[in-house]
């Protein structure tokens, strides 16, 4: 099973309400009909950095997110190549979003809390690894700091689920992440935390241990100047198969 996000932007003519309306009542449909895609969710951008950090990076937040699951890479690959399904889909992209600006990640999965309930609103955070380190280093040290503070938030009942997706760095496959429009460079990891309500995420990002212990955890492998923090709405638009990878 393979993993991929994308990092959507707007063309310019629409506005907000236009563009997710389009999104979610239109093209949907399109993707739904696509046979070989196993799971389908959309995230729609309600605030850009909601979580206030001292340091607020200068770029552009995106419109939203999409996720897709795939059986293989192959999969996906031929069903781009070939199907007319999936071209209905490119077809219907451009009248909504900016391809010039699209950004799209094939990703590892590390579940931290396994999303609970609804989890309609999620807190989306794209990240790259400080200038003096690589990814390698980022992905271990996020995973271990960010992690247990996930943890310890979902304890306290502030958090019903969080996942980091770790951007794979096999350049064997270079090529072929090319062919389907892959960029494995733009974001080393896209963090998502699950949240039942807005009164819970405003909670947790008030918490002490967010906006001192966390904030300054990460200044270690985070490189802020480049984060991108939004929160989201959730839509799960298709989810056919039982399994361990959560949207």
């Amino acid at each position: 099973m393979i993993k991929l996000i994308q990092c959507i932007h707007r063309l310019s003519h629409l506005s907000s309400e236009e563009f997710q309306a389009h999104w979610l009542e239109h093209h949907a449909q399109l993707v739904h009909r696509v046979r070989a895609l196993r799971i389908y969710v959309q995230y729609h951008t309600l605030a850009n950095n909601p979580m206030t950090r001292p340091a607020l990076s200068s770029v552009e937040p995106y419109d939203g997110f999409a996720v897709t699951c795939w059986d293989s890479l192959e999969v996906a690959q031929d069903e781009i190549g070939k199907g007319s399904d999936f071209m209905a889909v490119l077809e219907d992209q451009k009248l909504f979003i900016d391809h010039t600006r699209l950004v799209t990640c094939m990703m590892q999965e590390h579940v931290i809390v396994e999303p609970e309930g609804s989890s309609p609103y999620v807190l989306v955070e794209c990240h790259r690894h400080r200038p003096d380190l690589n990814r390698a280093v980022f992905q271990e040290s996020w995973l271990k700091v960010h992690g247990g503070f996930g943890r310890r938030i979902h304890a306290l009942g502030l958090m019903s689920g969080f996942i980091q997706n770790h951007t794979l760095s096999d350049e064997g496959d270079i090529d072929m992440f090319k062919t389907i429009g892959i960029d494995q460079k733009a974001w080393d990891g896209i963090g998502m935390a699950y949240f039942e309500s807005i009164a819970q995420f405003k909670a947790m990002a008030t918490l002490p241990m967010v906006t001192e212990e966390a904030f300054k955890a990460e200044n270690n492998f985070d490189d802020h100047e480049s984060l991108v923090s939004v929160l989201t709405r959730r839509h799960v638009m298709k989810n056919i198969i039982p399994t361990t990878i959560y949207n």
